[in-house]
């Protein structure tokens, strides 16, 4: 994090100078699967109303859309989102069982590249920055240089699903078990706004699964199913639900934490419990979703000035 402009003076000209009137954004996306695309709304939304996006952090989702947009190549992103149906996202996931993995994601990895095209990090016209997590050293591993796909690539690949990115000494997986949101590491000027889009928010309502048949949400989730062989194993009908209910909740968790340290000035939020990790096929929705709650959370901000 630039901590030039973040300090007890960053805070005193921030203090003087009306948020309403900064147009200025520094963007921070958090991870989350396909409700990421909510991202794309988010950001059309702002760029609408004048706001100028002059850094951008992400996790997971939120580095391939953010990085995408610092690259140039939202427009391309979206129409490569909204041509995608169930059965190009079965293909993209590239099933192949491994020792740590799932999916070898070559696919999905090749399309990042695609449309990263060759990109730095540091010849972005906007500055942008992503978190991935290294498990060989157990740290947060944050790019601010280098090839832009590389870092997309890290920061997407989650855990036990996608095949781990293996670069300089490094096997770096989803940036979430570090950062899922990442306030603290965004670039920050003192007079930007911080403005936070997070598609991992606690849910809208009372989690009742672990006390019910536990039944794939939907037919994406129930063909991967249908072809990985450990799923067909008869488990308890509540071990993998309690499996992946901690894991949400303590992603959601360390969201929430993230935001009391780092208290964004705009935030839009996106309940787990509203879409799947896996609705790829809901591009359309999910990006609308990601435009109404924008313009929501910015009319409320400018009332409250």
């Amino acid at each position: 994090m630039s901590m030039k402009h973040n300090g007890v003076a960053g805070n005193i000209m921030r203090t003087l100078y009306p948020r309403r009137l900064r147009k200025n954004v520094a963007l921070v996306l958090s991870g989350g699967g396909a409700r990421g695309y909510a991202h794309i709304g988010a950001i059309e939304v702002l760029v609408e109303r004048g706001y100028r996006i002059t850094s951008i952090a992400g996790t997971s989702m939120g580095a391939l859309v953010g990085g995408l947009y610092a690259a140039g190549k939202l427009d391309e992103l979206k129409r490569r989102v909204l041509t995608l149906d169930r059965r190009k996202i079965l293909g993209l996931m590239n099933i192949s069982l491994g020792l740590d993995h799932v999916a070898n994601g070559e696919r999905l990895m090749k399309l990042i590249d695609e449309l990263t095209h060759n990109e730095t990090i540091e010849n972005l016209p906007v500055k942008f920055c992503c978190v991935a997590s290294d498990i060989v050293s157990g740290k947060e591993r944050v790019f601010r240089s280098g090839p832009l796909c590389t870092a997309v690539r890290a920061s997407v690949s989650i855990p036990c699903f996608f095949k781990p990115v293996h670069e300089d000494g490094h096997i770096d997986v989803d940036g979430s078990i570090h950062n899922p949101l990442p306030l603290d590491r965004v670039d920050r000027k003192w007079n930007d706004l911080l403005v936070a889009v997070n598609v991992s928010a606690p849910d809208s309502e009372p989690f009742t699964g672990y006390l019910q048949h536990s039944e794939p949400a939907n037919d994406t989730e129930r063909k991967l199913r249908s072809r990985l062989p450990f799923f067909k194993i008869q488990f308890s009908e509540n071990y993998m639900t309690m499996a992946t209910r901690v894991a949400r909740i303590s992603l959601q968790n360390n969201t929430q934490m993230a935001m009391r340290l780092t208290p964004p000035d705009v935030c839009m939020e996106l309940p787990m419990n509203r879409y799947s990790l896996f609705d790829f096929d809901k591009g359309e929705e999910l990006i609308e979703y990601g435009r109404r709650e924008m313009e929501r959370q910015l009319d409320a901000f400018r009332a409250g000035g």
